[in-house]
């Protein structure tokens, strides 16, 4: 290793004249070159992931989660490892998102006047303009959940107007999905409002129909605690539905397991109620009341007062989730935060000539120390070993035979 080291070093002291002359001979065209290529800037902006705009409705479920219950969930559940930030880069790296944002600013007529060019041909001046585009514009997710956009062009003024037009088209492909997505909500809420209806009709027709035959039944002690007791049942088998619905929908967050617990408890409540409508406590279900010594005519009435008081609280809350819904579509508005707006730099961002001319002279430093290497060992190898280099004298003289003209 140290002779090779003494080795290199001699022969670049020994060549230092060669070094000195074919290094100025390259820096100084690449010092030029430098000074003579065009600045370019940068403007780099930061923008906040739009929020989602959810309704709230019975007891912290969300308006999709009600809608889930009733028809099989409608949920905006993302890949898995996917956040907000990767979606809103995926649009602002989409083709027709670049292409909004070239055609609002312009940007054909300063990629080598592609717009006059291509007159005939529009679609190659866009694809042409496109691929220039991407080279100069990156957007991208930060670690932390922030999206930053990257737009670099000649003009600070131009760059600023690009990432402007690229955050605006971004505000106005969220304003839409919102618009969207509330639509669909209110669409699927109006059908579930009159589904409750109908089965809020139905069970107060049954319980009208109960009072008909029976007559008013006044609510003692012990059929107010049953009735008190089934209310209770239905509303925790009802959480325990929608939740079980929503999770398996893609609404809410959970795995098998807890999918798994939320049916068993959904039917395990179910069967303790059905156990009780029907006037037996099989099993270790103890409610505090006698319910197989109960009449008849007081099991059904509670059945029909629970099922009605049930409907009633189902139908009142989906009709305000809809009044709200309603509301939040005719307000829509922008979630987008723009944390650090498009300014000017400051500084062109290219080129870096400091930066160019290290990575050129150490390229130089190392093809000479490479050169000289090895004609010192082509030169090792003529003295030392003279058979040899006579053999591959005599296949150098072949090859250059082989490419010589042959004479007519």
């Amino acid at each position: 290793m140290q002779s090779s080291a003494a080795s290199l070093m001699y022969t670049l002291l020994k060549n230092r004249r060669f070094i000195l002359k074919v290094i100025l001979l390259v820096m100084a065209p690449t010092v030029l070159l430098t000074y003579l290529l065009p600045k370019k800037y940068t403007v780099t902006t930061v923008i906040l992931p739009p929020e989602e705009q959810t309704t709230v409705g019975l007891d912290g479920f969300s308006l999709g989660e009600l809608a889930g219950f009733f028809s099989g969930g409608m949920g905006y559940a993302l890949p898995l490892m996917t956040t907000l930030g990767d979606v809103y880069v995926t649009i602002l790296n989409s083709r027709s998102l670049i292409d909004h944002v070239m055609l609002k600013t312009g940007y054909l007529s300063t990629v080598e006047n592609l717009d006059e060019r291509y007159e005939r041909e529009p679609y190659t001046a866009l694809y042409l303009a496109r691929k220039h585009f991407r080279r100069n514009y990156k957007a991208t997710s930060t670690s932390s959940g922030f999206i930053q956009i990257e737009v670099t062009t000649g003009s600070p003024e131009f760059s600023i107007r690009v990432s402007e037009e690229a955050v605006a088209a971004l505000d106005s492909v969220n304003i839409w999905v919102l618009s969207q997505r509330h639509a669909e909500d209110n669409a699927l809420l109006e059908r579930q409002v009159s589904a409750a209806d109908s089965a809020l009709s139905a069970t107060a027709a049954a319980l009208l129909e109960f009072e008909e035959t029976y007559g008013f039944i006044e609510p003692d002690a012990v059929l107010t605690q049953l009735m008190d007791v089934l209310a209770e049942m239905k509303s925790r088998y009802l959480a325990a539905t929608v939740a079980a619905n929503a999770a398996r929908s893609g609404i809410r967050a959970g795995n098998s397991a807890s999918l798994s617990e939320l049916e068993a408890e959904a039917a395990a409540i179910r069967r303790a109620i059905d156990q009780i409508e029907s006037g037996t406590t099989a099993g270790n279900l103890e409610v505090g009341i006698q319910v197989d010594k109960l009449p008849v005519a007081i099991l059904e009435y509670a059945r029909l007062r629970t099922d009605y008081e049930v409907q009633l609280q189902m139908h009142s809350v989906l009709s305000i989730s809809l009044r709200q819904a309603q509301i939040q579509e005719s307000g829509i508005h922008s979630t987008l935060r723009v944390l650090d707006t498009p300014g000017h730099p400051g500084w062109k961002s290219k080129p870096k000539k400091l930066l160019i001319w290290i990575e050129v002279f150490l390229a130089t430093c190392f093809i000479l120390c490479c050169y000289l290497m090895a004609r010192e060992r082509w030169h090792a190898l003529r003295r030392e070993k003279p058979e040899t280099w006579s053999a591959w004298n005599d296949l150098f003289g072949e090859v250059r035979s082989d490419f010589r003209r042959k004479r007519r």
